[in-house]
């Protein structure tokens, strides 16, 4: 089976904003919501086999990498980091998609 998780952002307050401005914290939030959805699919990181990264800031490349790195060791899946403009939240500077393969 081919799980498809969309693009993930860090949580948002009641005003549509993301909890912190922090990107290692943003990373980090958005890897823990991806584990949990994985999950859900009886999946885990370890089954992720592309990632697909925007951030809003290439200069925090080295960031947002060595923590990619703590989530994907087991798993180093194909991966693609782009920068763009904006987010859909505000004050979002990271999001992140993932395609996972599980057997049935």
């Amino acid at each position: 089976y081919q799980i498809y998780v969309s693009g993930v952002q860090a949580p948002k307050d009641n005003n549509h904003r993301v909890v912190t401005d922090d990107i290692e914290e943003q990373t980090k939030l958005i890897f823990e919501d991806i584990s949990k959805i994985l999950a859900i699919a009886g999946a885990t990181l370890d089954d992720v086999v592309k990632a697909v990264i925007y951030i809003t800031d290439m200069n925090e490349f080295d960031k947002i990498s060595a923590i990619r790195g703590e989530y994907f060791k087991n798993s180093m899946p194909v991966s693609t980091m782009v920068e763009v403009n904006r987010m859909t939240r505000d004050g979002a500077k990271i999001e992140i998609e993932v395609t996972a393969i599980i057997e049935k």
